[in-house]
């Protein structure tokens, strides 16, 4: 454990957490600890602004969001913006954790608006406890700000290979960086806690607050325990830490979980989501090869070392038609590799995304895949198949039924094509987390972020990176790859 002096934490949660410049769009201004440790009227606004800044966070191009799709190989795109560039170099270069990187504002950026957010939540949770009555709001609150903590030192535990735990009971006078499996498990405790309130409790929370959508006490109920199964299942780094998920355990989060898709209304005003904006920009980011090859197994997985364009895909799955578009140009950048190029954008979404749609964050389809795989990882291949069948694979993609008679590589094989097609642009690092997961990045990959350098130097801490092919240890970069055989 690192260990580091009072001042460095605030700085942290505080001084970098209430600075919100040089972003997509600006988010809600942080408040001081006076005011919420004082003001009912603003421990209930600021619980609004929460889930924005979270969000703003998770959807800015002022993120790592971008680079992990590109180094994941579910997204292509040859332009540096983002990192995007540098993390996916073939071969893969260790990732330049220094101040005088050019983009090292977008890792620093990331990790402040994680600890901003957390901030505000465990100081209206110390504020509800101190005595500040919100009267019949107050165990919405209460339960909101759980959830929300859980949130931000949940994606800090998926992102960085090590983090500060930082609840409303933490004594910041000296505390230290925790492993990321500890951070993991505090997020899920947070969001067991937000659980525990709404099963005691009746509320609605403010539609404003995730835009457009009222949540019931319930509903939020059912929210927080679909995020702790994604917790539990994308924290894994590799194939091994993967085989030791408590599969009961998501198979009970998700039992549990969410009957409606979170998907914040996007009004072109301050709810924009900025990450699909970029991702779907004619002629700018494509949708890999490798995605492709999955719906049109003779279409290649890697664009030709030649340059030289493919045939369009011809393939059963309906979304290689609905979701995706063809186009016969590229105008990347030739000298950094045609491994880059793609023939095909991702039209699913509008480009003018940001200006009037519910934009899903999190689908119930993806719940039911987390629950398909716990089922199947617990020998219940009827049921797994089952949903399978009764999911996006026959409703969107046209695709034939799984056999009753499957077996566990074929369901597992089924999952993950979903995943793959079918829950692209929604969740944060989703193809990221999946491909670690497998052992499937490309050798030399970072597997998690180190903290970044602007934060180790405040602190005092050395610093530190993962990444590059003379680094695969399959720990913190990956010793795996997802190329098939020639």
């Amino acid at each position: 454990m690192n260990t580091i002096k009072y001042i460095s934490i605030l700085f942290i949660i505080i001084s970098f957490g209430s600075c919100h410049k040089d972003l997509d769009v600006d988010y809600n201004d942080l408040p001081d600890t006076e005011t919420v440790y004082k003001n009912p009227g603003d421990v209930y606004s600021m619980s609004g602004s929460t889930f924005y800044n979270w969000y703003m966070a998770e959807t800015s191009s002022i993120s790592p969001r971008m680079a992990m799709w590109v180094s994941a190989d579910q997204g292509t795109c040859s332009w540096a913006n983002s990192g995007m560039y540098h993390l996916s170099k073939e071969p893969r270069l260790a990732f330049d954790n220094t101040t005088s990187y050019t983009y090292a504002y977008i890792f620093e950026r990331y990790y402040a608006d994680m600890y901003g957010t957390l901030n505000i939540s465990n100081n209206i949770i110390k504020a509800i406890d101190g005595g500040v009555d919100l009267g019949n709001e107050t165990e919405m609150v209460r339960a909101y700000n759980y959830f929300m903590q859980g949130l931000s030192l949940g994606y800090l535990g998926l992102v960085y290979d090590q983090a500060f735990i930082v609840t409303e009971n933490t004594d910041v006078a000296i505390v230290g960086t925790s492993p990321y499996q500890q951070v993991m498990d505090s997020a899920i405790v947070s969001l067991e806690k937000a659980m525990e309130i709404c099963s005691s409790n009746n509320f609605t929370v403010p539609v404003d607050w995730i835009n457009g959508s009222k949540y019931t006490s319930t509903e939020l109920r059912e929210l927080a325990s679909s995020f702790a199964a994604r917790l539990m299942v994308y924290g894994s780094r590799n194939k091994q830490e993967n085989s030791t998920i408590n599969w009961g355990k998501v198979l009970e989060y998700t039992n549990n979980g969410m009957q409606r898709d979170l998907a914040p209304h996007m009004d072109g005003n301050d709810w924009k989501c900025w990450y699909k904006w970029y991702t779907v920009r004619p002629g700018w980011a494509r949708i890999d090869c490798r995605i492709i090859n999955l719906m049109d197994d003779r279409y290649p997985w890697r664009f030709p070392d030649d340059g030289v364009n493919p045939p369009p895909a011809q393939g059963n799955d309906k979304r290689l038609e609905t979701d995706f578009s063809f186009v016969s140009t590229n105008n990347m950048k030739p000298e950094r590799g045609y491994y880059h190029y793609s023939n095909y954008e991702y039209t699913r979404y509008p480009y003018d995304i940001n200006t009037s749609f519910d934009v899903v964050d999190f689908s119930v389809t993806e719940n039911d895949l987390l629950k398909a795989e716990a089922l199947a990882e617990l020998g219940n291949l009827d049921q797994a198949i089952q949903i399978i069948n009764d999911g996006s694979r026959t409703v969107r993609g046209h695709l034939s039924p799984l056999n009753a008679a499957s077996d566990k590589e074929k369901v597992m094989q089924a999952i993950f094509h979903e995943r793959d097609v079918e829950l692209i642009q929604t969740g944060f690092g989703l193809a990221f987390f999946d491909m670690r997961r497998r052992d499937m990045m490309q050798t030399g990959s970072l597997l998690h972020f180190p903290i970044p350098a602007k934060e180790l130097m405040v602190m005092s801490m050395p610093l530190y990176t993962f990444g590059g092919v003379d680094n695969a240890d399959g720990v913190n970069t990956s010793s795996g790859g997802w190329f098939p055989e020639k």
